[in-house]
């Protein structure tokens, strides 16, 4: 049956898209350092039930849910008690202006804070979903997927390949993917001179290096983790 659930989400759905599918790259590697890392993270990956033919939009239906985060904003009913035991509850009657009660409601919120004497960076959010992205990785999420499709698209399919070939089969791979916003190369892996070349041969290592870096990461149980 298919679970419904709220879209408190802790991160954009895209970011758990890209580590659904560095695990599954994970689940199915031969390197005995992420199969290794797989064993100790079983018990933490159990309830995400990946198999081989497994995709993110069918799967994500019914475990979407996985990645809400425990407390968010809400009305609480009458006599309903908060999900989160430190929340912050104010009355709020609706009597005056929403400007006037934002800004009320604002005051209470920062005093609120300040009796707590926080440690953290003033204003950051601190996830409460028991999935959780490596801390500050979001931004990087384009490099992320690039990776991606480099390790998984091209190169696990043509290991066999090196240097130049593999370059062309990158390009090849780029320029015929169907939808046309898509079908388009890198600028770190384009060239047009010999010396541009070496380069963009160069970036496509560090693309598989830290593609690798990443399924490991993933395996450990962080996404994306250093890399």
């Amino acid at each position: 049956m298919e679970k419904k659930f709220q879209t408190n989400l802790a991160a954009r759905k895209e970011a758990f898209r890209l580590w659904f599918e560095y695990l599954r790259i994970a689940n199915f590697s031969k390197d005995t350092k992420v199969k290794a890392a797989l064993i100790v993270s079983e018990p933490y990956y159990r309830q995400w039930e990946i198999t081989k033919a497994s995709k993110f939009d069918t799967w994500w239906k019914t475990h979407g849910h996985l990645f809400e985060e425990k407390f968010f904003v809400r009305e609480l009913k009458a006599g309903e008690a908060p999900l989160d035991p430190d929340a912050l509850l104010i009355e709020v009657p609706l009597t005056q202006s929403p400007t006037i009660l934002t800004k009320k409601a604002k005051e209470l919120i920062q005093a609120a804070f300040d009796a707590r004497e926080r440690t953290e960076r003033k204003g950051k959010k601190k996830p409460t979903a028991y999935y959780q992205l490596t801390e500050g990785s979001e931004p990087k999420f384009d490099a992320v997927r690039e990776m991606l499709s480099v390790y998984r698209d091209v190169y696990l399919k043509h290991q066999k390949l090196k240097g130049e070939k593999l370059l062309e089969a990158t390009h090849r791979y780029y320029l015929g993917r169907k939808n046309k916003r898509w079908a388009k190369i890198p600028m770190a892996l384009m060239y047009d001179s010999d010396g541009d070349k070496i380069r963009a041969m160069r970036n496509l290592r560090r693309y598989i290096q830290k593609a690798e870096k990443v399924v490991l990461n993933v395996a450990r149980g962080q996404f994306p983790g250093e890399y």
